[in-house]
């Protein structure tokens, strides 16, 4: 029983003196040993498999193999000295700016809507956001029937139309291919600039409208003087990630289009797959989603330079 009560005096002095000097602590030193566990576990999680990719990239390695030769920085020289990776760089920058572009038109257009009180709101926001509520697979395999080469809507009503005079291969076209997979991506991920813009729309006071519309401002100088102004630092944010997200989407061209008809469409992320897992060479692929990384932290340090003071 001594031996008992020694052990629990023990421990009661260790708790005491570990209080003692936790409540000697700072806010910001408590802080900051609470968020050590995660930011350890963190590092684990995302920063070993970097490094372990990196490693990988400046190897001459199978994707099945165990080990790999070591070639220094060959891989990123012979990509960078190759015209395909200057093509998937050229498609990615197309993609982006095009599927951004309309993600915004359709974006904003569909933020303004549903900012106005009317019959049927709740419906037509469920309609609206129902991109977001439907798989990526289910949009492309939609889209690929609409525009199907064969017996796709599109071209059947295009022909009737007169606007063409035989049906069109649009996913085997290399001219039709890349803006039909910017028309999937814009119209997959417009909800997320809807969401974003909308909730800015909704803290912007009524009266500025009120006495714009007492001087006689029209409704659309209501918009570049009042609206668009207001929603200057949303579109900055919502322009950024939409641009960081898209350079770096595979499914829905994947999907589409694997990066064809030829290289058609190939991007930067799908020339990485097609060289790592098609090819089954590891280090080149690595190599590849590393240069992609320096691509995006580049664009992103000169959008900042560019735009950032403007959005203040």
């Amino acid at each position: 029983m001594a031996e008992v009560s020694d052990s629990r005096a023990t421990r009661t002095d260790i708790g005491e003196r570990v209080r003692s000097q936790f409540d000697d602590l700072s806010e910001n030193q408590v802080g900051l040993l609470l968020v050590a566990p995660l930011v350890v576990l963190l590092a684990i999680l995302y920063l070993y498999p970097i490094l372990q990719a990196f490693l990988f990239s400046l190897q001459e390695i199978s994707l099945f193999a165990t080990g790999g030769e070591w070639i220094g920085a060959t891989h990123y020289i012979e990509i960078l000295q190759s015209g395909r990776f200057w093509n998937a760089f050229q498609n990615g920058i197309v993609y982006t700016i095009g599927s951004v572009a309309v993600t915004l038109v359709i974006g904003v257009s569909t933020a303004l809507v549903l900012n106005r009180s009317f019959v049927g709101e709740r419906v037509i926001t469920g309609l609206i956001l129902s991109p977001y509520m439907i798989p990526i697979v289910g949009i492309v395999i939609v889209f690929r029937w609409f525009f199907n080469g064969l017996s796709g809507v599109a071209n059947y009503a295009f022909v009737q139309l007169g606007i063409i005079s035989e049906p069109i291969a649009w996913f085997s076209d290399p001219a039709y291919a890349m803006p039909i997979l910017i028309l999937i991506s814009g119209w997959a991920l417009y909800p997320f600039v809807t969401m974003l813009v909308l909730a800015k729309l909704q803290t912007i006071p009524e009266e500025y409208y009120e006495a714009a519309q007492l001087m006689g401002a029209s409704r659309t100088r209501q918009f570049l003087s009042i609206t668009l102004p207001q929603l200057r630092s949303v579109l900055f944010v919502a322009i950024l990630l939409r641009m960081l997200w898209t350079f770096n989407l595979f499914d829905i061209i994947w999907l589409g289009t694997q990066g064809g008809p030829g290289n058609a469409t190939e991007t930067l992320p799908v020339m990485a797959y097609r060289i790592a897992l098609d090819g089954l060479k590891l280090g080149e692929g690595t190599a590849v989603a590393f240069l992609t990384f320096i691509v995006l932290a580049i664009g992103t340090s000169i959008y900042f330079k560019a735009f950032g003071e403007a959005s203040a």
